[in-house]
C-alpha cells in the first residue's frame, strides 16, 4: 500500500507543477513578447510530462503485480482502514488534478491557435496579400500563377 501511496503523491505533485507551468506558458503567450520564455516553459513542461508518464508506468507495474485492472479495483479489494481512506482521497485528488489539467491544456491549445491566426492576419496586413500559414500567397502555394511575393522588395 505504501508503494501506491508514494506513486499517487508524486503524480499529484507533478500534476500541480505541470499546471503551474501551463499557467505561466499561457501568460507568456498572452504577452507575446518573449519567445525564449515560451520555448523554455514548453521544454520544462515536456520534462514534467515524461515524469508523469513514468508514474503511469509505475502504476501499471503495481497493478500488474497485484493482478488488478485499476487502482479503484485494488482499493475496493483492500480492507477498510485509515490508510485505504487516505489513498482513496489521494486518488480522487489526482483525478481532479488530471481533469483540471486537461481543461487547461485545451484552453492553451485554443490560445495558441488564435495566436497563430493573429500572426497570419498581421503578416497579411503587412504584405497586402492574403497569405496562408507558409506566408506565401494562395496562388503561389498552389500553382505557377505569377503574384506578388510577401517578402519581395516591390511589395
Amino acid at each position: 500500500m505504501k508503494e501506491i501511496v508514494s506513486v499517487i503523491r508524486s503524480e499529484i505533485l507533478i500534476l500541480k507543477e505541470i499546471s503551474e507551468k501551463i499557467a505561466a506558458l499561457k501568460e507568456a503567450i498572452k504577452l507575446a513578447d518573449d519567445a525564449k520564455e515560451v520555448k523554455t516553459l514548453a521544454k520544462e513542461t515536456e520534462g514534467l510530462l515524461s515524469k508523469l508518464s513514468e508514474t503511469a508506468d509505475l502504476k501499471e507495474k503495481f497493478l500488474t503485480e497485484h493482478n488488478e485492472n485499476s487502482i479503484e479495483e485494488y482499493l475496493e479489494a483492500q480492507r477498510l482502514s485509515e490508510t485505504r481512506e487516505v489513498v482513496m482521497r489521494l486518488f480522487r485528488q489526482a483525478k481532479e488534478s488530471e481533469t483540471e489539467l486537461v481543461r487547461e491544456i485545451s484552453i492553451t491549445k485554443e490560445l495558441l491557435k488564435r495566436s497563430s491566426a493573429f500572426v497570419d492576419f498581421r503578416m497579411n496586413v503587412i504584405a497586402g496579400v492574403k497569405a496562408d500559414a507558409t506566408y506565401g500567397s494562395p496562388a503561389q502555394n498552389q500553382g505557377n500563377i505569377a503574384t506578388k511575393k510577401m517578402f519581395d522588395a516591390n511589395v
